[in-house]
């Protein structure tokens, strides 16, 4: 991989220089300020795989620079650590609210530093291999684009710019560094879009695409204005980080959800309005997951609304054979 490392701590830049150089198949390129960075993209003309960068630095903090990257056709899926001494959970937060894949802090072990590279490694080679279309959020009947990019069903689809939502693996990670941190004072929820595989397989590519798009985007703004990142994990269904809300009102909360989604008039590219509506399963607190249990929480959050979604419709059937019968 070709790596930008931007930090304003040389001591730092040269024990990642020493070590990248004795990795085979990576190379690493400093800078000691954003400023710096920025002039380097004017001249190199290789694309950079991986970024290293620390949130404090002088002018133009880290966080700031990460957001700027996912503005970026280039760079809106190249993987982006942040190497930090902040430990607190407000930067962690900032940090993966502004685009963060991973978040590493100082003093780093390089055993470790090995083992997050090389698990971004297939990241970066997806990045590398894919253009994607960017739906952005909105009513989808407001796009004409067709993306022709064939998508699975079960894949957690890349969400763009909507504000709080961030990708699939960045979740994992974010909930693992809250464990690491003893911060896991959070809930978890999924909410899952029903009837998802028939609206799936009834529209294009792009046109679901943006259905999860807009999703997205009511679930984040609802769930404001208490501290929230939202990750989309595939089969029509969202997990949720939600800081402090262990006595949420689940059903209150979907209907406004609903709601929301109702204003926005969805459609397809054709005009098509679309009915869509989601459920949410049970929440499920972080407190004491460490590690892989905290990824286990999204996991069951996932297969929870799930397993909503499944329940209201059996239990909309039997309404309706009840009122035939009668």
């Amino acid at each position: 991989m070709l790596i930008l490392a931007v930090d304003d701590d040389p001591i730092i830049l040269e024990l990642l220089q020493h070590y990248v150089n004795s990795l085979a198949g990576h190379e690493l390129v400093t800078a000691e300020s954003v400023a710096d960075a920025l002039e380097i993209f004017k001249h190199e003309t290789r694309r950079f795989d991986c970024f290293l960068v620390d949130i404090q630095m002088p002018d133009i903090d880290g966080i700031e620079f990460c957001r700027a990257l996912r503005e970026t056709n280039v760079y809106q899926r190249t993987p982006i650590l942040m190497l930090t001494a902040m430990s607190e959970k407000s930067y962690i937060d900032s940090a993966f609210s502004a685009g963060a894949t991973d978040y590493i802090t100082k003093p780093f072990e390089i055993n470790s530093l090995k083992g997050r590279l090389s698990l971004v490694e297939q990241i970066a080679a997806d990045a590398q291999s894919k253009t994607v279309d960017r739906p952005t959020s909105g009513p989808t009947g407001d796009r004409t684009r067709q993306d022709q990019q064939n998508i699975d069903l079960h894949q957690a689809l890349p969400i763009y710019d909507v504000d709080g939502v961030i990708e699939n693996h960045a979740m994992e990670n974010y909930v693992t560094q809250l464990s690491r941190k003893s911060l896991c004072g959070s809930v978890v929820l999924g909410f899952t879009v029903r009837h998802a595989t028939d609206l799936f397989f009834n529209l294009s590519s792009y046109d679901f695409s943006c259905v999860i798009t807009d999703v997205a985007e009511a679930i984040a703004d609802c769930l404001l204005p208490t501290q929230r990142l939202v990750s989309y994990a595939g089969n029509g269904t969202f997990v949720c980080v939600v800081e402090g809300a262990t006595t949420i009102d689940v059903d209150r909360l979907v209907d406004q959800m609903n709601i929301y989604i109702r204003s926005m008039e969805l459609s397809t590219s054709d005009g098509t309005a679309l009915e869509v509506r989601i459920c949410a399963g049970q929440p499920n607190r972080l407190v004491w997951r460490k590690g892989g249990a905290a990824v286990e929480a999204l996991r069951e959050a996932h297969i929870s609304a799930e397993q909503a979604a499944d329940q209201r419709d059996k239990d909309m059937n039997r309404l309706w054979l009840k009122k035939q019968l009668v």
